[in-house]
C-alpha cells in the first residue's frame, strides 16, 4: 500500500420513517470501505435499529456488504455505518507503452474481452445515438495516450455540464442528463463512463466519501469514476471536481454504474415509505504510524 497521508473518521446514517408499521425489512448496505492500494481500513462497523443480526459478504465486484433483516414491526429504521480509514493519493499513471501501442491494446481482443462488462452498456449507462453523438462532439485528443485523454475528457465534461441539485434523480438516464446539461456527481460520473465506453475504454463507477477541506462544508457521499489503462491498473478521475483524486477521497464500492453500488437496497412488508434522510459526518484525524484492524465490516 502507498504510505497514507491522512486519517478520516466517517459516520453515515440513513433513516427510514414509514407511514405505518413495516415488517420483515431486509437490507443490503454497501457502505463498508475495504482495503486497497491507497487506503487502509482501521475500523468499520455497522449498527441497525431496531436491533437485528448483521452478516457480511463480498459481492461480485469485491465490495463489502452488510446484510440485515428486521422482522418485528417498526415505524422507523436506522442504518448507521462508521469507519476510520487511512488514505493516500494515488500515484500519477506512467505509461509503459508508446501512444500508438496503448490505443492498439485498448482495441485488442484481450482488453475488450477481459473488461467487457465495463465497456458494453449497463442498466444506468445506456448508449443511444444521442449519447454517441454527444461523446463524439467532445473536444479531446488521443495524441498523448489513454490517461491524458481521460484527464481531458473529465475536464471537458466539467466545462460542459452544470452541477445543479434537484434536476435529476437516481434513475435519470444519461441521455436526459445530456439534454438538460446539468446534474450531480452521479450524473457526471455516468456521462464520463458512457463517453469512455463509446471509445472502447473500460470505465467503472466509484462510490465513496469526499472530505471537504472547508470545515464549514457539509460532508456527503460522492461519486467519481476510473478507467482501466492498457498496461494494467485502474486510474481514478473525478469529472465533478477535475484534477487529481487525492487523499480526501474514500472509496466504498465500484461497479458498472450506480445500480451496482447503491448504498442501501432493501424490501419490506407494510406501509409506504414516508421519508428517508441521510446524514454524513467526516472528521480529519491525526496520522499515526500504525493501526489495528478491528470492527464488524468485511475486509479484503
Amino acid at each position: 500500500m502507498i504510505p497514507p497521508t491522512r486519517r478520516l473518521s466517517v459516520r453515515h446514517k440513513t433513516e427510514f420513517t414509514y407511514t405505518g408499521a413495516a415488517f420483515e425489512s431486509v437490507n443490503e448496505v454497501r457502505l463498508c470501505p475495504v482495503h486497497g492500494p491507497r487506503q487502509r481500513v482501521e475500523m468499520a462497523e455497522f449498527e441497525v435499529t431496531p436491533s437485528a443480526e448483521v452478516s457480511t459478504f463480498f459481492d461480485a465486484f469485491g465490495n463489502g456488504v452488510w446484510w440485515c433483516q428486521v422482522v418485528p414491526a417498526h415505524e422507523v429504521l436506522t442504518l448507521e455505518a462508521r469507519a476510520t480509514i487511512a488514505t493516500a493519493a494515488p500515484p500519477r499513471p506512467v505509461a509503459t507503452l508508446a501512444v500508438a501501442a496503448e490505443w492498439a491494446a485498448v482495441s485488442g481482443e484481450q482488453y475488450q474481452d477481459h473488461l467487457a462488462e465495463y465497456i458494453v452498456p449497463s442498466p444506468r449507462v445506456q448508449l443511444p445515438t444521442s449519447v454517441v453523438d454527444f461523446s463524439r462532439d467532445i473536444q479531446v485528443t488521443e495524441a498523448d495516450g489513454v490517461a491524458p485523454w481521460a484527464d481531458q475528457l473529465a475536464r471537458a465534461l466539467n466545462g460542459t455540464l452544470i452541477y445543479e441539485r434537484g434536476t435529476t434523480d437516481v434513475d435519470t438516464p444519461v441521455a436526459e442528463v445530456i439534454v438538460h446539461g446539468r446534474g450531480v456527481c452521479q450524473d457526471f460520473a455516468h456521462v464520463f463512463v458512457a463517453c469512455c465506453r463509446i471509445r472502447g475504454v473500460a470505465a467503472r463507477y466509484v462510490s465513496g466519501w469526499l472530505h471537504a477541506t472547508d470545515n464549514d462544508a457539509p460532508a456527503e457521499s460522492h461519486a467519481w469514476a476510473e478507467v482501466r489503462l492498457p498496461d494494467g491498473g485502474w486510474y481514478e478521475l473525478d469529472p465533478t471536481h477535475p484534477g487529481e483524486v487525492d487523499d480526501r477521497y474514500v472509496r466504498i464500492a465500484v461497479g458498472r454504474d450506480y445500480g451496482d453500488v447503491m448504498p442501501v437496497r432493501g424490501v419490506y412488508r407494510g406501509g409506504v415509505t414516508e421519508r428517508m434522510t441521510v446524514a454524513v459526518e467526516m472528521r480529519d484525524l491525526e496520522m499515526c504510524p500504525t493501526a489495528c484492524l478491528r470492527g464488524s465490516g468485511p475486509h479484503s
